[in-house]
């Protein structure tokens, strides 16, 4: 069975949603996620529900299993922020529920957010905080999976599976993003082999630390083994999950960036590895 590769729109802030989508299909992607992160144009507190109704329609007619929704919700928001994170985090819901059409899981992405605490000070207080976003993700028929993200005290697979083991919610699982453990330094293959049983999701991106700052580029520009993350994929029965290629904004912002570009740089890395294996 060959993989499935997606791309994302958060990598396409610059242009226009419904145009972002029609170029990941044109570039040869077979899976989408749409960015509902805050300053992104398609951003539920200005994408209206009728545009957000449009792009699913545009996505299934297109030949796009239901997208994925990049929510970036601040999971940890202080009592001073909860509601209004509340609010957007319904709006986000929503959105997802709109652009639903098939029988796939309707699935949301979300670090804990920029107010998680210290890792080893607050790591109950970010379960119990995932355990309330999970429960009102149960009542919408929604899955919520957890990404890490290097440059934070919630960098490690152990960590990850630690965070599995303390819920234990149906509606809560992992985004594998490979890229973010590897650049903290945990081994690739161990990585899989100890996030996968409770992923629902992959991404990869690559990059390095450099000085003890986070450098990513795009996958297929680094050091990470493509076709031996694709292996390990399939060792733990995570084939059938699409793989998406994301574009960090260190990439996205700079002045030379290419949109087009850089989704055809990393569906023909992305695929040249699936191809090497199959």
């Amino acid at each position: 069975m060959a993989f499935t590769l997606g791309y994302s729109t958060y990598a396409l802030k610059m242009v226009d949603p419904f145009d972002a989508v029609r170029l990941i299909k044109d570039v040869g992607y077979d899976a989408l996620e749409v960015c509902a992160a805050e300053g992104w144009p398609s951003a539920p507190d200005h994408f209206t529900a009728s545009q957000q109704s449009e792009l699913g329609k545009l996505s299934q007619d297109l030949g796009f299993s239901s997208p994925i929704l990049f929510a970036l919700i601040d999971v940890c928001a202080p009592q001073s922020d909860r509601i209004k994170m509340l609010e957007l985090t319904k709006k986000k819901f929503e959105m997802i529920q709109r652009m639903h059409y098939d029988d796939s899981p309707m699935l949301i992405t979300t670090t804990p957010g920029h107010s998680a605490p210290p890792w080893e000070s607050g790591k109950e207080q970010i379960r119990d905080a995932f355990l309330s976003l999970a429960d009102m993700a149960a009542e919408n028929d929604i899955i919520v999976a957890i990404e890490a993200h290097a440059g934070t005290d919630f960098e490690a697979p152990e960590k990850a599976v630690w965070m599995m083991e303390q819920t234990k919610h149906p509606n809560l699982k992992l985004d594998l993003d490979i890229s973010h453990f590897v650049v903290e330094g945990s081994e690739m293959v161990h990585s899989v082999d100890l996030c996968a049983p409770h992923s629902a999701m992959v991404h990869i991106k690559d990059g390095e630390k450099v000085d003890g700052q986070v450098e990513f580029c795009l996958p297929g520009d680094g050091g990470i083994d493509i076709p031996g993350f694709l292996t390990a994929l399939r060792a733990n029965g995570l084939e059938d999950m699409p793989v998406f290629a994301e574009v960090s904004v260190q990439q996205s912002r700079e002045a030379d960036y290419s949109p087009r570009g850089a989704a055809e740089f990393c569906y023909n890395a992305l695929d040249k590895a699936g191809n090497s294996i199959s």
